[in-house]
């Protein structure tokens, strides 16, 4: 009896650290899945971001781009973000029996403005194309006004002269789109491209991947402050060309552009 009571003793222990083993494989499971929500949550709230910019720039709220693009800085955060990866390599790596990963790395990774290969715009590129827009324009005209059916040279040039003006308010707006399309172009390459590839490679176990994809959303997101700075310029510049372009928020500028100037009373 003394024999078998020993066995029982120890099957009892062996059960119970089995137990605690999987106790503590559950934990590290469930705080693997936590991080990794964590992470993924974040690419999900920058492509929620980009439909709420859709609407704001179609509405020329330029207030509400200007919180967006400053709310996604916010959520590409390098000191967020990072420790979470790091947790999520750390624990696996405890959880399945495997070398911990090198965690050491230079902070100047993430204060490179040019990493990765995320979208540029100048304000030189956008005049570049709106000097060609307006050459286009002029040269359509030639092509189908200008002959020798003018009775009236003034009537020709004052013709000319409105169908010019007209091309430089389109090619003003086309500026302000294009200046707002890059902002929407760097969210989607964060959301829908780096974003994708940092999650990829955390759940692969490639540390080195994943803060080479963090380091370049980091770049992007910083991008998006002059991308802003350039939206601002050129849509201002389409207000002061054509104010109910801006539709609702053209009028409301207009009208408070007018009480501002208006005589205020004694």
């Amino acid at each position: 009896m003394g024999e078998l009571a020993r066995a029982v003793t120890e099957l009892e222990d062996e059960v119970k650290d089995v137990r605690m083993l999987r106790q503590i494989v559950e934990r590290l499971d469930t705080e693997i899945a936590a991080r990794m929500d964590e992470i993924e949550t974040i690419g999900g709230a920058v492509l929620e971001l980009h439909g709420d910019l859709d609407n704001q720039i179609a509405e020329y709220d330029y207030a509400a781009v200007e919180q967006s693009v400053a709310s996604l800085r916010g959520m590409v955060d390098v000191e967020e973000v990072l420790p979470a990866i790091d947790a999520v390599l750390l624990l696996t790596a405890l959880r399945d029996d495997e070398p911990v990963p090198d965690f050491t790395l230079p902070l100047s990774a993430f204060e490179k403005s040019d990493a990765g290969e995320h979208p540029r715009l100048t304000q030189e590129d956008l005049d570049r194309d709106f000097k060609a827009d307006l050459a286009r324009a002029d040269q359509r005209w030639e092509e189908i006004w200008d002959d020798d059916t003018w009775a009236d040279s003034d009537e020709r040039d004052s013709h000319r002269a409105e169908h010019r003006a007209e091309a430089e308010r389109e090619a003003i707006k086309d500026r302000a789109r294009r200046a707002a399309a890059h902002v929407e172009e760097l969210v989607d390459h964060i959301g829908d491209t780096l974003w994708p590839d940092l999650v990829e490679a955390v759940e692969a176990g490639d540390r080195k991947r994943a803060v080479r994809a963090l380091a370049e959303a980091c770049a992007a997101a910083r991008e998006t402050e002059p991308a802003y700075k350039l939206y601002e310029v050129n849509l201002s510049a389409q207000y002061e060309s054509s104010p109910m372009s801006l539709g609702a928020m053209g009028e409301h500028l207009s009208d408070f552009e007018s009480w501002l100037r208006s005589p205020k009373a004694e």
